[in-house]
């Protein structure tokens, strides 16, 4: 929660009581994650910040709170002097024990621990400088330590992985329990950079690990089926192939069905003790939600709400599963469900504050564009709405995250989605086209992350970035036919990947009046140095490779900022070349632009990605409607703590190209 007091993000443990849905505040801590049960016992276990770092702690049900695992805390996450890895959705911390796993039987304890090493200090050569190209500070690392704890307390080091093995460094506790030992996976890189994921297994009789398969399609959610193999979807279309794959490489199909399983956003899985059932977390492809498979010897049998069904644990004979509820427009309910019958039962609420507001009406959608590709996402219309009425529209997007969840942040970001609502917006959320669901997009997706065969050029732009904007533009086109959307007040907003794609549809056509970019900066030449695999793969080759030269002319939104007509505000968590890159190439070619920075928590800090400072969350969404607001419909707020910008707005209206009047 955001405490606006303090200006941080807190965690709170809630104890909440499934007969009663009495709740109590157990914990309050800077950071709370991975609360488990453990088995055979009525208390869970959580790393929870408490001073040192954090660390791994037993929680009784009475709310008292005692160290499972210390390890002395070295190692930063955020972006802060010395850091280890940008922090995501949270402030900077200090992390002694990263991830942990209980055995089902609760009597072991897998746990990874980190400890921090540094180039501080060293004269740094040839690669490891250019590692440190845009940086203002040198990047921390770590090592990982994996441990396995036995019934009797021993304590085993089962590895020590080096500071380029990221899976462990950023595990969550990927661990696949059996009676023989578990399975682990690790990330290997070779000499010339090149990584691969390795999933390792464990033997308790040998106390050794052994390599049992490797792939560079890296697959991150593992579930043990009924069968003892490793549960996954395959094939594409609204009909997608749930099958168990063996280690022997047999292959069980539970048949076709119009949704997927395994999605770690919502919950992992759970298998009963005598492991003929597996519970899996699904999601639905037209309108995306998200629900429980049962998974039987017989089959799949989903359980669905209204909403989606999320953050889901269970009993430990899958009797019962307690979930939260939540949907576009349903804060998040916590819930019980009877897993026999799919019954769901409410408990108490997560946010009764949310609960008081009347909902809007959302809607789900579906759009298939000029190349084929189908879409999918949700309308949000304003309140009062009414028919025969155009209404200006702003396109939201991220990627994926337009499904059936509330104000999820991954989705609108720091575009309040709702507020605009209320203020007389359509909202159109839209994700971009599913590789899963289209063969030629999933071969680009493989091309792109460097685990399938190369496309040439023209088929990766047209296939990740071109099908995007023209989704976009094609599903205003459709409600501007049915008389909702005034096609000449339509802006459009993304951040980080939907950054990519907001930048590229504002500088390959003139259809959006406004957009405001949040946190991106890829496609840009100046960052090829940074990730030249990846930018070989989309452009065929590096900036100064006279033959790739044109295909970046063709893409890179900065090279076609002449081509832009639109207001573009860029909001930054960091001051990224490849952001200034593009905001300096529109300001040259007197494209109305602003581009943004909010500040860390200190001078030596920058602000995460997704913002985690309240009041910088706070000021990102003001400064969004303000400029909406100027854009799309001419409107000033003299209250808006941004009033003073409109001098220099109409500055740039003014300073207009004639091409863009």
């Amino acid at each position: 929660m955001a405490d606006a007091a303090s200006n941080k993000t807190d965690a709170r443990l809630i104890l909440a009581d499934l007969e009663s849905g009495e709740s109590r505040e157990v914990l309050r801590s800077p950071w709370i994650d991975q609360v488990r049960r453990i088995p055979g016992s009525s208390a869970w276990s959580a790393l929870v910040d408490r001073g040192q770092g954090v660390q791994l702690y037993r929680i009784e049900a009475d709310g008292r709170v005692d160290p499972i695992v210390v390890h002395p805390a070295t190692a930063k996450f955020g972006d802060i002097d010395g850091r280890l890895f940008p922090g995501v959705a949270h402030a900077p911390i200090t992390v002694g024990v990263r991830a942990y796993s209980w055995s089902p039987d609760g009597r072991r304890l897998f746990h990874i621990t980190l400890d921090s090493v540094s180039d501080q200090g060293k004269i740094l050569l040839d690669e490891k400088v250019s590692e440190q190209r845009g940086l203002r500070r040198l990047t921390g690392q770590a090592t990982a330590s994996l441990h396995l704890r036995a019934a009797n307390g021993q304590v085993t080091l089962i590895a020590r992985r080096p500071r380029t093995d990221l899976l462990s460094t950023m595990s969550k506790g990927d661990v696949v329990w059996n009676k023989d030992g578990f399975q682990f996976p690790v990330m290997d890189t070779d000499n010339s950079g090149g990584q691969r994921r390795v999933t390792m297994a464990w033997s308790f009789s040998d106390k050794r690990a052994r390599e049992i398969a490797s792939t560079r399609d890296y697959v991150y959610w593992q579930m043990v089926g009924p069968r003892g193999g490793q549960l996954s979807t395959e094939g594409f279309g609204d009909q997608r192939e749930i099958v168990e794959v063996g280690e022997d490489g047999k292959r069980h199909s539970y048949g076709k069905h119009p949704f997927s399983i395994g999605h770690g956003a919502t919950f992992g899985g759970a298998r009963s003790p005598d492991a003929q059932t597996t519970a899996v977390s699904i999601r639905a492809l037209d309108d995306p939600r998200f629900g429980i498979g049962v998974v039987t010897r017989d089959g799949v049998r989903p359980i669905w709400s209204d909403g989606s069904l999320t953050k889901c644990d269970f009993t430990p004979t899958l009797a019962i599963a307690a979930c939260l509820a939540e949907s576009q427009t349903q804060p998040p309910t916590l819930v019980t469900v009877d897993v026999r019958s799919g019954r769901t039962m409410r408990v108490a609420s997560v946010s009764p504050e949310h609960e008081k507001i009347t909902p809007l009406q959302v809607t789900p959608r579906a759009w298939t564009n000029r190349y084929g590709h189908k879409v999918s996402g949700y309308i949000v219309w304003p309140r009062g709405y009414q028919k025969g009425q155009r209404y200006p529209a702003i396109v939201v997007t991220h990627g994926n995250d337009a499904d059936q969840r509330f104000a999820l942040q991954d989705n609108q970001w720091e575009y309040p989605v709702q507020t605009f609502a209320e203020r007389g917006y359509v909202i159109l959320l839209i994700n971009e086209a599913s590789s899963r669901l289209n063969p030629e997009i999933r071969a680009a997706d493989q091309a792109w992350g460097l685990q399938g065969k190369a496309l040439p050029p023209e088929k990766m732009r047209e296939l990740l970035w071109l099908t995007a904007a023209a989704s976009f533009e094609d599903a205003v086109t459709e409600l501007a036919r049915e008389g909702i959307v005034d096609p000449q007040r339509v802006g459009i907003a993304g951040y980080s990947r939907g950054s990519q794609l907001v930048n590229v549809a504002m500088t390959q056509s003139n259809f959006f009046r406004a957009a405001s970019s949040g946190d991106g900066g890829y496609l840009e030449p100046v960052a090829a140095a940074d990730m030249p695999e990846s930018y070989i793969a989309v452009f065929g080759g590096l900036p100064y490779d006279p033959q790739a030269l044109p295909n970046y002319l063709a893409l890179s939104p900065s090279l076609r900022a002449g081509e832009a007509c639109g207001a573009i505000l860029q909001q930054v968590a960091a001051p990224h070349a490849a952001s200034i890159d593009f905001y300096r190439a529109l300001r040259k070619a007197a494209v109305p632009t602003q581009i943004s920075l909010f500040p860390g928590e200190s001078a030596a800090s920058d602000e995460t990605h997704v913002f985690h400072i309240p009041s910088n969350r706070m000021a990102a969404m003001q400064e969004n409607i303000a400029w909406f607001d100027y854009w799309l419909l001419d409107k000033r707020d003299p209250e808006s703590p941004f009033a003073d910008r409109y001098a220099g707005w109409d500055a740039m209206k003014g300073a207009l190209p004639a091409r863009c009047r």
